[in-house]
């Protein structure tokens, strides 16, 4: 038999189609996640069971494993910020406070993607070794940021505030803290209306800007909100 000495230039091995993480159109179509027409992130708390490689396989192993529970009240705490503006003079800042929020909402929406996709087990099957990263939960961000994000635009914010009279209590002044409680209580009695807010380009960050409406030499609060995405 005649020996064939030219090289090849090319190699073609055979690899996972979870190696890419983007969806992309063909003549006959594509399969594509079916998404809700609005998300909105309010008290919601998600359950899911993977194992101690955080990949899904076998479900029935999987639940006598401790679960992750993800909390959205406990996400939006972590990802934002509340500070007095210090662009306001002191008589301002001494009555009717000013305030800026600076809310991580890029972050807090792709957390939310991500345990929902957990919790109905979309990527259930794949392990490590199928990802060009060796990290299925990497993978799903990667899914989340090339084939998701894009779909939503952020819609609005809604902020709820409960004051409280401190009376003589000056160490409480300037103390309002973030309260998942009023989240059972977020109605037009508590909502806070009188806001001005800037969005990123992005969807990334919100800034949200308002004056507490009760003179913060007799009141402190509490607060929370909720977020709303709708898909384009």
């Amino acid at each position: 038999m005649k020996r064939n000495y030219i090289s090849p230039e090319y190699d073609y091995s055979k690899v996972f189609g979870t190696y890419n993480m983007r969806e992309e159109s063909t003549f006959f179509g594509s399969k594509m996640l079916e998404i809700e027409d609005m998300i909105e992130i309010h008290n919601q708390g998600i359950i899911y069971y993977q194992n101690k490689d955080n990949e899904q396989i076998d479900l029935s192993i999987e639940t006598s494993i401790e679960p992750i529970v993800y909390s959205t009240s406990d996400d939006k705490k972590l990802n934002h910020e509340l500070i007095i503006d210090d662009s306001q003079t002191d008589s301002q800042k001494n009555i009717l406070t000013k305030y800026i929020m600076n809310i991580n909402i890029g972050k807090i929406f792709t957390n939310y993607i991500f345990s929902t996709l957990k919790q109905y087990r979309t990527f259930e099957g794949i392990s490590n070794n199928m990802c060009s990263s060796g990290d299925i939960n990497r993978s799903i961000n990667e899914y989340i940021n090339n084939n998701i994000l894009s779909r939503y635009d952020f819609n609005r914010v809604e902020l709820f505030i409960k004051y409280f009279d401190i009376k003589d209590q000056d160490i409480r002044r300037f103390n309002n803290t973030w309260s998942s409680d009023i989240s059972s209580i977020a109605t037009e009695e508590f909502k806070f209306k009188r806001m001005q807010t800037k969005k990123d380009f992005d969807n990334s960050n919100i800034i949200v800007m308002f004056n507490q409406e009760k003179s913060s030499q007799s009141y402190t609060y509490e607060y929370y909100f909720k977020l709303f995405w709708t898909k384009r």
